[in-house]
C-alpha cells in the first residue's frame, strides 16, 4: 500500500511539475496606423453646431429617445500603409450623411485629412466624394461618462455641400459606449 501512494504522490508531483511551464510575454502586434486606429464612439453636429440624432428607439414604457451617438471606425489599408488609413462613419436611421473611404495620415502628428470617393457600403461602389479637412486624435484626453480617460477625436469634414463636425471617444468596452440619448416625450 505504500508503494502504491508512493507512486501516486510521485505520479502527481510529476504532473504538477510539468505543467507549470511558462511562456514568455507575447508580443503585441499594431497596425501601422495606431494610434490612431480604432473605434470611437461619437456624436455629429451640423453647419450650425446643432447635434444630429442618429435613430430613435423606443423604450419598454414605450418612451421614444432619440439617440444621438453612434460609431466610427479608423482602419489600416490593405497593404498597410503607414500614411493612408480607413475612415467609416455610417449611415444610420435617420443620417445619411455617413462617409466611407481611403485619406492621408500622419501617425506621428495623430492627424489625418484628405478627399475620397464615398464608398458604398459594399466598399466598391463611388457615390460622390467627401473630404476630410482636419482629423485629431488626442492620447488619454477625455474624461468618459463613468470618469475613466480616454483617446478624444475631432473630425471636420464635408460632404455634398455640407460641413460637419464629428466628436467623440475611443470605445472602451464600459458602460462609456452609447450612452447619448435623450428621452422624448411620445406626441
Amino acid at each position: 500500500m505504500k508503494a502504491i501512494k508512493y507512486l501516486f504522490s510521485l505520479v502527481f508531483a510529476l504532473v504538477a511539475l510539468t505543467s507549470c511551464d511558462t511562456y514568455g510575454d507575447y508580443e503585441q502586434e499594431f497596425s501601422p496606423v495606431y494610434p490612431l486606429s480604432g473605434q470611437y464612439y461619437v456624436k455629429v453636429t451640423d453647419e450650425a453646431g446643432k447635434e444630429i440624432v442618429m435613430h430613435t428607439i423606443t423604450d419598454p414604457d414605450g418612451q421614444k429617445i432619440d439617440v444621438f451617438g453612434t460609431y466610427m471606425y479608423l482602419y489600416n489599408t490593405g497593404d498597410n500603409d503607414k500614411d493612408k488609413l480607413w475612415i467609416k462613419l455610417p449611415s444610420d436611421e435617420l443620417f445619411s450623411a455617413g462617409i466611407l473611404g481611403k485619406i492621408n495620415c500622419n501617425v506621428k502628428a495623430l492627424t489625418f485629412s484628405g478627399t475620397a470617393g464615398n464608398m458604398e457600403a459594399d466598399g466598391a461602389t463611388v457615390d460622390g466624394e467627401f473630404t476630410v479637412n482636419s482629423g485629431v486624435l488626442t492620447l488619454k484626453s477625455v474624461t468618459t461618462p463613468t470618469d475613466g480617460k480616454s483617446d478624444g477625436i475631432e473630425v471636420k469634414y464635408s460632404l455634398n455641400g455640407k460641413s460637419y463636425t464629428v466628436t467623440g471617444f475611443r470605445r472602451t468596452g464600459w458602460d462609456d459606449d452609447e450612452t447619448w440619448s435623450v428621452p422624448q416625450v411620445n406626441n
